[in-house]
Formats: C-alpha cells, sequence, structure tokens
C-alpha cells in the first residue's frame, strides 16, 4: 500500500492512497498577499500555496476542520463543489453543491470502503483557545485521526487542526500514530486565551504523550498572525515540508 501526502500550503494537503482514493484538508489556495479579515485584525498571506488543480481535482473526500478563512477560502471552496465534505457543521459549506455533507461530532467515525482498502475518519478534540471563555467564542473544531487498513498494513495519521495541548488528548488520541500533522503557530500568544494554537513546547509534550513514528508541523510562518517560524521549528530538530512536497507515510 503507498500513502502520499502532498503538501499544498497552510494546513491544505492532500493524502493520495495507491492513487485510488485522495483525501484532501483545509484547503486554503489564495495566493501569497492576500488578506483576511479575522475578528478584530487582518492577516495577510506570507507564502506561496500549491494550486495544483489536477490533483486537488482528483480528491474524493474533503475533510474541514473549522471555517476560518486560513483552512477554507474561495478558492479552496470551488474544489468542494461535488465531493463528499466532513467538517464540524453543514454551514461551512452552505451555498455549495456537494455530493455529501457530513458532520462529525467529536467521538464520531465514518467509514468508506474502496477495493480492498477500509478508511475510518474519526473526529477528535480540538481546543482553539487557552481558556473556556475564547474557545466558546472561536467556535468548534475538529482534529481528525484517519485509520487506512488493507489486507497487510495498517496506517493512522493524526491531523491536529487549530489546537493547543489539552490534559485529555491521550484519552482521545491513540498511540499507534504513523504521523501527526501538527497545526503550529503560537497564535495570540501572550492575549487573553493564547495561544490560540500549539507552540514549540506543547509540540515536544504531544509527541512525548503519543509517541507517534513521525510529526511534520504545519501552519507555521504562513500568515502574519502566526508567530512560529521555520528556523525555531528547524532548530529543534523538526523536518518542515516545502509547498508542493510529497512525503511517503
Amino acid at each position: 500500500m503507498s500513502i502520499l501526502f502532498t503538501y499544498c500550503g497552510v494546513a491544505c494537503g492532500v493524502i493520495s492512497i495507491d492513487n485510488k482514493f485522495y483525501i484532501g484538508i483545509d484547503p486554503d489556495l489564495s495566493p501569497k498577499g492576500s488578506l483576511v479579515q479575522f475578528k478584530g485584525f487582518v492577516s495577510e498571506k506570507q507564502t506561496d500555496v500549491n494550486n495544483d488543480s489536477e490533483l486537488l481535482n482528483k480528491v474524493d473526500l474533503w475533510l474541514i476542520t473549522h471555517g476560518h478563512q486560513d483552512h477554507l477560502d474561495d478558492v479552496g471552496r470551488g474544489y468542494l463543489k461535488g465531493k463528499t465534505v466532513i467538517s464540524t457543521n453543514k454551514k461551512i459549506t452552505e451555498g455549495l453543491s456537494t455530493l455529501n455533507n457530513m458532520v462529525l461530532k467529536w467521538g464520531e467515525e465514518q467509514i468508506f470502503s474502496v477495493e480492498e482498502y477500509q478508511i475510518i475518519i474519526k473526529a477528535v478534540p480540538a481546543y482553539h483557545a487557552s481558556n473556556y471563555i475564547m474557545q466558546k467564542i472561536v467556535g468548534k473544531v475538529n482534529g481528525y485521526q484517519i485509520t487506512i487498513k488493507s489486507p497487510s498494513l495498517t496506517k493512522v495519521i493524526y491531523f491536529t487542526g487549530d489546537t493547543v495541548l489539552y490534559s485529555k488528548l491521550t484519552k482521545n488520541i491513540p498511540q499507534n500514530i504513523d504521523v501527526i500533522f501538527a497545526n503550529l503557530g503560537a497564535v495570540k500568544s501572550g492575549s487573553f486565551g493564547g495561544p490560540f494554537t500549539m507552540d514549540l513546547e506543547m509540540l515536544k509534550q504531544m509527541e512525548s504523550l503519543l509517541k507517534p513514528k513521525n510529526v511534520y508541523p504545519l501552519h507555521i510562518e504562513d500568515y502574519s498572525h502566526y508567530k512560529t517560524t521555520r528556523k525555531e521549528v528547524e532548530a529543534v530538530g523538526y523536518k518542515v515540508l516545502v509547498v508542493g512536497d510529497s512525503i511517503s507515510i
């Protein structure tokens, strides 16, 4: 079984399973220099994206962690048309003609059978702030655990989504993970309820708790409000994917 992950920028990427089934996540595909309006501030995209229409149009299943524009923008929404979409709520795909529009709450699963493969998508908790008040204001976010089974092999992939480290992590996430794709950024670190995404210290603790085979930090330097830098990430030994890179899982 050949599983490839192609990084498309920010928190977006595409998983290919033997070139037979494709899973995409969080398509923010607007060009470098784009401005995004958040609550109370504007952020500018700092990096390029891999808006490879040939690849992105192959996606059978899109996973959306939440509706912020640095995870799903107007360009990305175009790729959801006619596709199966799993998200936190149906409003995210409002106005789009999707093939299937599914909502998964934390702990819920959706199973797809494709030839000899079984693909299990599980929504897991993601806390997009460091205190309860800001978590409620920011809204619900999903992480996703993807289990891919063939007759001879099983692979487990964890996309953290925008989250901070939280106390019940090991109750929700298994310790048999092949790859973690971890959203960093230390967003709004030092502000009320911050940080809103993981910093490097949180990532190191997560790695220690879950003991994955590989960790790839994402969501770094892509917008002007992200604080974590590529240099900092590489300095502690993590590989930072280049936009357009494909890796084997």
